[in-house]
């Protein structure tokens, strides 16, 4: 337990109670130079150095209490906020957990904790510690905002409804709370209730995220009314992310133009309301028709092309989602949203699995692969320039394997890098291009330390495998473009995908593909045009970690068997002619987005009848 203070420690209180930190700490420090136990200086000390941003020390101060004293409440609360700080969220949830056992009414004890497992995944971990933290402070209502903010993100709108009407009949004037319970409405495709939540929000709702919930409210409420509307052409709603660069808006974009070229009259909305991309064609009778999109069509349905938790239904039309997942089992939200919806469409085999794994109707889910397609900038792309990391152009190896990723858990750089470590040797004519995320220099140190850890796991330094030529800046599309014409082969560990757009167009190109054999891989490649690669399933952790990837908490993965990677990749460079397998004509001949918009026209016509 915590002893009496002595007079060093109290005097060090008071100057950290003055705001002179600097002096506060020195005080603090000399108490326990003397006395290294004192536990009142050791949580000063840890509290000072995290004001102070030196996370690591007041890490060191404060562990070293806690362990002194299991039973101090308040230790393992300020050793939480500096361990979530310095990104060690799962250390930093257990000390919550303890202190939450320890001080059982310390409402800001489950209100952090709910905050901290929402934003590692734990949603249902994050609803039971936020719900109490509502109970116990009723009279607060940031509480039961931050709690239908949990449920709204873990696809359970009508809770978060039921909360927020509870907390604007007390509290009208809460802002934040209107803007959410529109949001749930939305959800719930009530756009009228939507706009009647926003309404005494009055001129405040102009800018921002009211803003765009009123314009989607009053665009669903006019798409509804359109289905009356005469001498207007049938069509389809089609609400997707045209307008990002991402995948979904790539397939959105795509299938625009493939339903148009078979005479398909279409209205588009984007995410936040009205959409400003239009198709363009060669063909000049298809661009001219492009711009008649934004008029008015009798739509039969919606189609989007969301992951589930982004879909808004329209009243009185039937919903269908075009979406997918990575992992053999969608999260329970998704599930709760999709089951919601008239028709749920997935591009694989794999994803139709993962979302009857979670228990949706299996007369309620349609499988139809989006086309495959050489991109147009590829023509006439020009391979990169740069040199690697020893001074060589990357040009200049025989084999260049190419990985284009986000830094994020889930496409297993480590698993990558370990397998290239292990498969390589310096004098290897070959080199790995990897292009990670966005983040620059910052990005680069990041992957910088995980490239130093994989190579402590192998017990092999960077210098004795083949170079990695590491590439962390935006580019825009023409450079992108050379990414691709640079590489011979195509190298993929990642733990699951929907579809895997980089790795299709790399083999559309001729490049040599090496992939894991598990979910949209085996849609389509397969031994005769790619090496794949054995794998297992296991839980979804973060790399060196028994956190698991937020987006998939509570979930299975695939794990590709590294030391058969391995063996693959030594093989294709000791004889990449010999070991050579050409995907090309097989991705572009079998999967046309002709047959994929006829296949999705297919199931579409089953709906809503």
């Amino acid at each position: 337990m915590v002893g009496p203070m002595g007079q060093d420690t109290a005097r060090a209180i008071e100057q950290y109670r003055a705001g002179r930190r600097e002096e506060a700490l020195a005080l603090a420090d000399a108490v326990l130079h003397e006395a290294p136990g004192d536990a009142a200086a050791l949580n000063l000390a840890g509290v000072v150095l995290f004001e102070l941003g030196r996370y690591g020390e007041a890490q060191d101060r404060l562990l070293r209490l806690v362990s002194l004293d299991p039973l101090f409440g308040q230790a393992r609360i300020n050793l939480a906020v500096v361990q979530e700080a310095a990104g060690v969220g799962g250390q930093a949830a257990a000390h919550l957990r303890a202190a939450a056992v320890l001080e059982p009414g310390r409402v800001d004890v489950y209100s952090r904790l709910g905050g901290l497992l929402h934003g590692q995944g734990d949603r249902e971990g994050a609803v039971r510690h936020l719900g109490r933290a509502a109970r116990l402070a009723p009279e607060d209502p940031a509480h039961r905002v931050m709690l239908a903010v949990a449920l709204l993100s873990d696809g359970m709108p009508a809770d978060a409804v039921r909360h927020l009407e509870e907390v604007l009949a007390t509290a009208p004037a809460l802002a934040d709370a209107r803007v959410h319970l529109a949001t749930g409405w939305l959800a719930l495709g009530r756009p009228d209730l939507a706009e009647q939540a926003l309404q005494p929000l009055g001129e405040s709702v102009a800018n921002g995220d009211a803003a765009t919930l009123l314009a989607r409210a009053r665009l669903y409420r006019h798409l509804a009314a359109d289905v009356g509307r005469p001498r207007t052409p049938d069509g389809l709603v089609v609400r997707a992310p045209f307008s990002v660069l991402s995948g979904y808006g790539d397939f959105a974009q795509h299938f625009v133009r493939s339903l148009m070229e078979r005479g398909r009259t279409l209205r588009l909305v984007g995410l936040t309301g009205e959409e400003g991309w239009r198709p363009a064609f060669d063909d000049p009778v298809l661009d001219a028709a492009a711009g008649r999109l934004a008029n008015p069509v009798r739509p039969r349905l919606v189609l989007n092309v969301l992951t589930p938790l982004l879909v808004e239904p329209v009243p009185g039309l039937p919903t269908v989602n075009y979406t997918m997942f990575e992992g053999p089992r969608i999260p329970a939200g998704w599930a709760e949203r999709s089951r919601a919806h008239d028709l749920v469409v997935v591009p694989t085999e794999s994803s139709r699995l993962a979302w009857i794994a979670a228990g949706h109707p299996e007369d309620r889910i349609g499988v139809c692969p989006p086309g495959i397609a050489a991109n147009p900038l590829d023509r006439a792309a020009q391979p990169l320039a740069a040199l690697g990391p020893r001074g060589r152009r990357v040009m200049e190896y025989r084999v260049r394997v190419l990985n284009i990723s986000d830094f994020v858990a889930r496409k297993n750089l480590d698993g990558l890098f370990r397998v290239w470590l292990r498969a390589t040797r310096a004098d290897d004519d070959a080199i790995l291009i990897v292009k990670v995320g966005k983040g620059g220099a910052a990005m680069a140190r990041q992957v910088d330390r995980l490239l130093e850890r994989c190579a402590a796991t192998v017990g092999r330094r960077l210098e004795e495998a083949a170079p990695i030529a590491l590439f962390t800046d935006r580019y825009d599309e023409r450079q992108m473009a050379g990414f691709y014409a640079t590489a011979t082969h195509y190298l993929s560990l990642s733990h699951g995908e929907g579809w895997d757009l980089p790795i299709t167009r790399a083999g559309c190109l001729g490049a040599g593909l090496i992939a894991p054999a598990h979910s949209a891989y085996t849609t389509y490649l397969d031994e005769r045009v790619a090496h794949l690669i054995p794998c297992s399933t296991g839980p979804a952790l973060m790399p060196y970690s028994e956190a698991y990837y937020p987006p998939f908490h509570g979930l299975d993965w695939w794990h590709p068997d590294e030391e058969a990677a391995a063996d693959i990749l030594a093989r294709v460079i000791g004889n990449p002619e010999g070991e050579r397998r050409d995907a090309s004509r097989h991705l572009t001949d079998g999967f046309t987005w002709e047959a994929a918009s006829r296949r999705l026209l297919g199931l579409l016509d089953g709906v809503g009848h």
